[in-house]
């Protein structure tokens, strides 16, 4: 009898408990439902929340469609996981979030596991550190050293002519991992000053497996998702990968800080030996010292472009860098921008084997600007290669590099008509944004570089095209990946005409942070 009291007494409890548990999480979570609740809802089950719409890791793109059209909505709130999401295409909403001051740090919904995974970097890390570090590597990106890059695009270019070259046999074949080896290669040099020659071995296995660490990004974000994302270091495959990548970047360091100790070393030397001559001790030649003096000072900068590396270098030793930013952010940019370059190039070169009268009008501006085959662009030809702009902005919108980003907010935030509760995940979908009828036109779904012609892009497109994002955020690299993009396309067009029997109607995307093409179609590349 008395055993029955107290099991009585411990179920009272136990209710108790829970009910004050659930009300206590209901009051923290009032914010979040009273603004949430102003947008169309999805409602989902405990645990996984609205995630069963998604269903498989390659149905994210289609998922979100489903969500979409479901709510008949271009802004939708629901849960994933543990984290109160709003997911949106809407335009004027997306470019009031983008620019907003207060709302600067990523979605830790999705970068929470990319910023694991890296150990930081301008990409995902915190809006804090972010702005810190944006404003120390912005130099690294400016305009000066991006014209210094010029040669090494152009060589780029003639290593991936020299390679489609040898395919030239009347065959379809897969270009992707020949371009993502060259991207990477070009990517190693500009940011890094490692030249790895067609062919590296090192070149190749480094690719693949930054390859890895991108597909496993959407696995690592569901998990994170669900608190599960300790789970990811039982792949072994996964582990891998990322040490193999932190020791291909250490090792860049490590060369480049044995270099410049030598360079500095050599300085040194050859400043005592002028020192020791007393003709340069004359009041007239002391000026001409000085000169030469500032001429060593910055011997290895002016032999190559002052490069990312040597800015992380030189705020590591004013202690402005710490060893895991150099690491952090030196792993980010070139394991992101040989992707994001790779993908833009191969989809670029689908689109117009896909498109031959698109094709074929692109050539023939090509050629007026380059007549001969082998040529090194320069920045005014390239300025003159605006349909190739509308080509490429036109790849952009149809299939842009990262086709889902996203913001958190840290505490509760007006952004216009909207009121963002603290703690809310935005993801903002680049994919449907950039596929909306109501903004491009009927042919929205369809590949058309006219969309970016004077008539057809004006201000309610522009609001519409963030394939770099916007704002005070936006990607560091976008005039990098133009300049770079622009020679590559210009010199494969020049030399080679695309063709493939894949369908356009039959093409599918999925996502691993960079979009990804869940069956990559074969191309055939003839000579010009």
């Amino acid at each position: 009898m008395e055993s029955l009291e107290n099991y009585k007494v411990l179920k009272s409890v136990l209710v108790a408990s829970f009910f004050i548990l659930w009300v206590h999480w209901m009051w923290t979570r009032r914010n979040i439902y009273k603004y949430g609740l102003s947008f169309p809802v999805l409602y989902g089950f405990p645990i996984i929340g609205s995630f069963y719409k998604i269903r498989s890791v390659n149905n994210i793109a289609r998922g979100i469609s489903n969500i979409l059209r479901d709510c008949k909505n271009y802004t939708v709130y629901l849960w994933v996981g543990w984290f109160p999401i709003i997911l949106t295409a809407d335009a004027e909403i997306i470019t009031n979030i983008l620019r907003s001051p207060e709302i600067l740090n990523k979605a830790e919904s999705i970068y929470h596991p990319i910023r694991s995974t890296f150990k930081g970097g301008l990409i995902a890390s915190r809006a804090d550190e972010w702005s810190k570090n944006r404003k120390l590597i912005n130099p690294a990106f400016a305009n000066k050293v991006l014209m210094s890059f010029f040669p090494i695009f152009n060589k780029a270019k003639n290593n991936i002519i020299e390679k489609c070259g040898e395919l030239v046999d009347n065959k379809e074949h897969n270009l992707m991992n020949a371009i993502q080896t060259m991207t990477l290669t070009l990517t190693a040099e500009t940011t890094m000053g490692k030249y790895m020659h067609k062919g590296n071995r090192i070149s190749n296995d480094v690719a693949k497996h930054y390859c890895v660490i991108m597909e496993y990004a959407t696995f690592n974000i569901i998990l994170s998702l669900m608190k599960l994302g300790f789970i990811m270091e039982l792949f072994s495959k996964f582990r891998i990968a990322k040490k193999y990548t932190y020791q291909f970047v250490e090792d860049l360091i490590h060369k480049k800080l044995s270099k410049t100790a030598n360079a500095e070393k050599s300085i040194t030397n050859t400043k005592d030996d002028m020192s020791s001559n007393e003709d340069f001790l004359l009041t007239n030649e002391e000026n001409e010292f000085t000169n030469k003096e500032d001429d060593f000072a910055d011997l290895s900068i002016k032999k190559e472009p002052k490069i990312f590396i040597d800015q992380a270098i030189k705020l590591y030793k004013q202690q402005l860098f710490t060893w895991n930013d150099i690491i952090s952010e030196s792993n980010t940019i070139v394991g992101a921008a040989f992707e994001t370059t790779a993908n833009a190039i191969y989809s670029a070169l689908v689109m117009l084997a896909m498109h031959p009268e698109i094709q074929q009008r692109l050539f023939e501006e090509v050629l007026d600007v380059f007549p001969e085959k082998n040529f090194n662009a320069e920045l005014d030809q390239l300025d003159q290669l605006q349909y190739l702009d509308c080509v490429i902005n036109e790849t952009f919108r149809f299939a842009p590099p990262v086709p889902l980003i996203g913001r958190h907010v840290t505490k509760d935030t007006q952004v216009g008509k909207n009121v963002f509760p603290k703690n809310t995940q935005i993801l903002i979908s680049i994919l449907h944004l950039h596929r909306r009828t109501d903004i491009w036109g009927p042919n929205a779904n369809k590949f058309d570089p006219e969309h970016f012609s004077a008539e057809n892009f004006g201000e309610t497109q522009k609001c519409a095209f963030i394939p770099f994002s916007r704002g005070s955020r936006n990607c560091i690299g976008l005039r990098y990946a133009m300049f770079s993009l622009k020679i590559i396309l210009s010199g494969l067009i020049r030399n080679f005409k695309f063709e493939t029997d894949f369908k356009f109607e039959n093409l599918r995307f999925t996502s691993q942070v960079a979009l990804k093409y869940l069956e990559e179609p074969r191309l055939k590349i003839c000579m010009r």
